[in-house]
């Protein structure tokens, strides 16, 4: 049975997998203990959240010193203005009476321990347990009865502690004993055996201000955030997605496991949630109906809010990615319609087909008209401020400093034939991948009619018979080729400009074509494809690509890897020939072995759709391609944790002891690290949530003032189902 952070049960592989899978022309290899796993039935598991509690709920100040429960289970706060308790979801400020005994009082016994321990050092906290009593002082860990008391020295198989400065200490509910301190942690079992716990084993951080325990683990307060500990699994929560300050002063935990933490900024509840994939899928799916549907078209874009963390203030805005997000967006609802089979899916497919057709429409005509089948990157309101004022001359000239194969343009935004939209130049291979993408998956997963497949077929000519009629390239307004989607032999073999790219555009347009020619039937695609492919080694251009040419440990271009697997999905799937097989299957194969650490479930499902039961053979053998079980319980574990809270918060992993850096392998001047087992740090613990987002980055900046889309989780998500991967 496979287990990786929820509960999951071993079926036989189910028919829509086999169904899916059936046009893959690869041997059937030794995958057959991985497909007995599959589908993974994954069960309800908890979803944690933060709930905060300012004066806006009651607190008489945000200046919380203080957090504790009573004997009856009812919650008090101790501020710099008074005292508070919960009620009703909120708090009521009381009288100091109303809490008595409850914040540090001396206990009986308390003068021995002052005599014995702190005229020695600072007595830090103190636990009581069946009539021991654990000390955590300033010079060390002490235990004793009320009247004796002993320096405890803790040790394992590997190493003795002296540990000084002990920050606090605990009892859980097995009667364990726990204690923090700057060396790292320790936990004494029942058989009176120490475990101890550092940054090699995991722990993320030592800073400690104090400790709770409860059922769903152990808990620590930290200066710069909390840490929680269960069944070996370390978990770090810190920036405003989980704390409003990351100074964590106390901790309680409730009779539910919910861990409370009394900060300089209010009070911040962990909340442990019991939901499901699909439920997080359609509270995603309530949010960008709410938050993130711009134009009549109802693109899905990035919300900006005009006070920090308030969604109430949403506005959807424009990117320059408006075609591949919708594209993205048009895929994750196709498969949920072949999922569900709900008619809600189709319509929000549909529409999203009408949005990413009308991208090559908007260009034709008006004052400035692109050459038939061109995209915008989006269109903008006529009745929206001019964003032409943004992207003027002096724009153009600045980043010519930065690129000098920068586009000059102007207007990079002009007005379109109806006078009605501003429509934005310059699109990149990018927006095409993500055309391709979601055109090709709406069209296998929602078509069924002659008419419905013919709208298709009309969209996917004029955009590939533009790149046929402009030797590969997308031609602006301008008569000139955009800045990157260039993908003719003579710029991708024999221009040094392009040897970057040449890797991945050469998979680009083999991938639009091949598309071209399932949709449409026309052998014209098929031929120009097979002379790119075969004449022009653009198959083999692939099996090069700047990722597989780094080679491990090494983060890549995240943009560029989440296009090279787009590509490989339809690559793989739709073609037939053997000997282009065997190219494609090698690059994906030792790309995933690079994209391996960081558990995407994107790039691990298409791995799992292209590869499960294939094998590849060359002249050194025969290799199984077949991904491991981790792949696809990586992909679920990121699901799981994939925050429900999408706000751009700061947040940095940078001071964590587990880090192991790896310099600045992106160029941009951004530290890069993992953590001490070789993955990146898990999906809740940083802020890039899109797949092509670098999540080798240690620190990420925001302000609270954008709300991004949940598509990428939906993606990922819609595509495990529909390949049989995972089951509710």
């Amino acid at each position: 049975m496979l287990k990786f952070r929820g509960h999951f049960h071993r079926l036989s592989l189910c028919g829509v997998f086999a169904v899916v899978l059936s046009t893959i022309f690869v041997t059937t290899a030794g995958g057959a203990d991985v497909a007995g796993e599959l589908p993974i039935m994954v069960s309800r598991f908890d979803q944690q959240v933060q709930v905060p509690y300012t004066t806006a709920n009651g607190l008489p100040s945000n200046d919380v010193l203080q957090i504790a429960r009573d004997d009856n289970g009812t919650l008090f706060a101790k501020t710099s203005k008074g005292i508070a308790r919960f009620e009703d979801s909120s708090w009521v400020a009381v009288d100091d009476s109303a809490a008595a005994g409850l914040f540090p009082v001396e206990s009986p016994w308390y003068a021995t321990l002052a005599e014995h321990v702190s005229r020695r050092g600072m007595v830090r906290a103190v636990a009581e347990h069946e009539g021991e009593i654990a000390v955590a002082a300033e010079n060390g860990l002490f235990l004793g009865d009320g009247k004796n008391w002993s320096l405890t020295l803790p040790g394992d198989e590997r190493r003795r502690w002296a540990p000084i400065d002990v920050r606090a200490v605990v009892y859980d509910r097995d009667g364990r004993l726990w204690f923090a301190s700057p060396q790292g942690v320790g936990y004494r079992s029942d058989d009176d055996q120490w475990t101890l716990l550092d940054g090699t084993d995991g722990l993320p951080y030592n800073d400690f201000t104090c400790i709770a325990a409860g059922p769903k683990g152990i808990w620590f307060g930290t200066k710069n955030g909390a840490i929680r500990y269960s069944d070996g699994v370390w978990e770090f929560r810190q920036g405003r997605r989980w704390l409003l300050d990351n100074h964590v002063r106390d901790i309680v935990i409730t009779d539910d496991g919910n861990a409370w933490f009394a900060t300089a900024g209010g009070i911040s509840c962990i909340q442990f949630r019991p939901t499901t994939l699909k439920e997080k899928a359609k509270f995603y799916e309530a949010e960008i109906e709410k938050y993130h549907r711009r134009t009549s078209f109802g693109y899905v874009n990035p919300a900006v809010l005009s006070a920090p963390g308030d969604k109430s203030t949403a506005v959807p805005t424009y990117s320059d990615n408006d075609g591949f997000n919708t594209g993205l967006y048009l895929g994750a609802m196709s498969m949920a319609y072949t999922v569900t089979g709900d008619d809600a899916y189709r319509q929000h497919a549909e529409n999203s087909f009408r949005a990413l057709s009308f991208l090559s429409e908007v260009t034709q005509g008006g004052p400035h008209p692109a050459p038939k089948g061109f995209i915008a990157r989006n269109v903008i309101p006529i009745t929206d401020p001019d964003p032409n004022q943004r992207y003027d001359l002096n724009y153009d000239m600045g980043r010519t400093k930065r690129d000098s194969l920068w586009k000059i343009i102007q207007p990079r935004l002009p007005v379109d034939a109806t006078g009605k939209w501003y429509w934005k130049c310059d699109s990149s291979s990018d927006e095409l991948d993500g055309h391709f993408f979601g055109l090709a998956t709406y069209f296998d997963h929602v078509c069924e009619t002659k008419a419905q497949k013919d709208e298709v077929r009309k969209v996917v000519r004029r955009i590939i018979d533009h790149l046929l009629a402009n030797d590969l390239s997308l031609v602006d307004h301008d008569g000139l080729p955009t800045r990157w989607a260039h993908f003719s032999p003579d710029d991708l073999n024999r221009n040094s400009a392009w040897v970057a790219e040449r890797g991945l555009n050469s998979y680009s347009i083999l991938t639009y074509l091949l598309i071209a020619h399932h949709i449409t039937g026309d052998p014209k695609y098929r031929e120009t494809y097979l002379k790119l492919a075969l004449d022009h080694g653009y198959g083999m251009n692939g099996m090069t690509q700047m990722r597989l040419l780094e080679g491990p440990n090494s983060p890549g271009h995240q943009p560029d890897d989440n296009m090279a697997f787009m590509n490989y999905y339809h690559l793989i799937r739709y073609e037939t020939d053997p000997k282009l097989l065997n190219m494609y299957q090698y690059a994906i194969r030792v790309n995933w072995k690079y994209e391996k650490p960081e558990r995407n479930s994107f790039t691990n499902f298409i791995y799992g759709a292209c590869s499960l039961g294939k094998t590849r053979t060359d002249q050194w053998g025969e290799v199984d391609l077949s991904p491991p079980a981790e792949c696809f319980t990586g992909a679920i574990d990121t699901l799981q944790r994939y925050p429900l809270d999408l706000i751009e918060w700061p947040m940095s992993n940078a001071h964590r002891l587990d880090l192991v850096e790896m310099g600045d392998h992106d160029g941009h001047g951004a530290p890069i690290g993992r953590r001490v087992d070789g993955y990146v740090f898990p999906i809740d613990e940083r802020q890039e949530t899109y797949w092509d987002w670098n999540p080798w980055k240690l620190t990420s900046g925001g302000d609270g003032m954008r709300l991004r889309p949940g598509f990428h989780y939906l993606l990922a998500y819609y595509m495990g189902r529909v390949h049989g991967f995972i089951a509710e």
